[in-house]
């Protein structure tokens, strides 16, 4: 397994429950920000209604690229 990168860790805050973003979503090549696209609808809605555990908005947005 690849080494998780430092943004992914201390900005998305990956495994730190209400504070893990939850823009962060797995994609076909790791880790990707969902924040601007088609899914943020979603996921606000998920936490409007309290049905995901990672709540943080953490950043303005990242490509796949950035995350790495």
């Amino acid at each position: 397994m690849a080494e998780l990168s430092e943004h992914v860790k201390n900005v998305c805050k990956i495994g730190q429950g209400n504070d893990c973003c939850r823009y962060l979503v797995m994609g076909r090549e790791g880790f990707e920000c969902a924040k601007g696209t088609s899914l943020q609808v979603t996921l606000d809605m998920r936490v409007y209604n309290n049905t995901i555990v990672a709540q943080g908005d953490n950043c303005e947005g990242k490509t796949a690229k950035e995350l790495k």
